[in-house]
């Protein structure tokens, strides 16, 4: 995390900081974080006025745990340590992503970049693309029990962990939600998929990221999905992204011109009694942008804290 960056989100006004790209914090590649590694993180958040809210597991830590191989279970130890810091060091929120075992955000699984508004890049996602595509090599078909399988040895010992420590886990859904992508079951693909997840772990530590974007893709009503987790208390974090179309195609717009009102996606958050972390994710690439998407994020940012003050003024 650069302090240019910190600078950044100082600038547009938050004192939360939600950090996902989280493997420079291993020092030493041990495979876990200690107190140690956390603290350095700590500290250059506060000497910019911030506070570290949450962090994303990375899943450099349990690939092994993803492919069902020897050593998942070490890799399970050494995140119950990294949970244990955490704790320890007051980060109320971990968010990870499923144990799926394909690593791949691209072309590979049906992404492609597309023209937007004023030239904006929009990614999109069509699954004819990839639907009938041979498994990844090194990977095979894996059938939904096999992965439920996988992410249940994995996620119950971190989440007793989580709520030992008191810090809640925060579990992103598949995303693209679709069934299968070449040869592999997807099994977090829909609301049903996730409150099962929620059933099958019943700890308050357990929850989702409620990925708006993915959870519009999955298709529904966006405001019921949010009343149906968040009245339960299982919103952890927020994802607020907006998207063109469901599954079998999707395009990832600007915050401003999907298919949702997001002014009522706002509320609904405000009315199930929701006040976690809501950021941006998988904005469109502007004109020269940095790979982060410093610009993208920056309209994205504006908007959600416009919406929140409005939110906050109507009630």
């Amino acid at each position: 995390m650069s302090d240019a960056t910190l600078r950044w989100v100082a600038q547009l006004g938050h004192k939360h900081v939600v950090y996902q790209g989280t493997r420079a914090v291993d020092r030493g590649r041990k495979g876990y974080w200690s107190v140690e590694d956390i603290q350095i993180v700590k500290d250059k958040c506060n000497a910019m006025g911030l506070e570290l809210t949450s962090m994303m597991i990375p899943i450099d830590f349990y690939r092994k745990a993803a492919l069902g191989q020897p050593g998942r279970d070490q890799e399970i130890e050494r995140i119950i340590r990294s949970v244990r810091a955490a704790g320890q060091m007051g980060v109320p929120v971990l968010e990870w992503r499923p144990v799926w075992p394909d690593f791949f955000w691209d072309e590979r699984v049906g992404y492609r970049w597309a023209p937007g508004r004023g030239g904006a890049r929009y990614k999109t996602f069509d699954y004819d693309r990839v639907k009938d595509l041979q498994p990844f090599e090194g990977i095979g078909r894996i059938s939904a029990e096999e992965l439920w399988d996988r992410q249940l040895y994995f996620a119950r010992p971190i989440v007793a962990a989580a709520e030992e420590a008191g810090v809640k886990l925060s579990c992103h859904p598949n995303d693209p939600p679709v069934p299968s992508i070449r040869g592999c079951a997807r099994i977090l693909v829909t609301i049903e998929d996730l409150e099962r997840f929620l059933d099958e772990i019943p700890s308050p530590a357990n929850g989702i990221t409620f990925c708006q974007g993915t959870i519009t893709e999955m298709g529904g009503n966006i405001f019921d999905n949010i009343r149906r987790l968040g009245g339960r208390g299982k919103i952890h974090h927020v994802h607020f992204r907006s998207v063109r179309g469901t599954v079998p195609q999707y395009t990832e717009v600007f915050i401003d011109e999907g298919d949702v009102d997001m002014l009522q996606a706002m509320k609904t958050y405000r009315e199930v009694g929701y006040t976690g972390t809501i950021v941006s994710d998988h904005t469109p690439c502007m004109e020269g942008d940095t790979p982060f998407g410093h610009r993208g994020r920056s309209f994205s940012h504006g908007y959600i804290r416009a919406l929140v003050q409005v939110v906050n003024a109507m009630a």
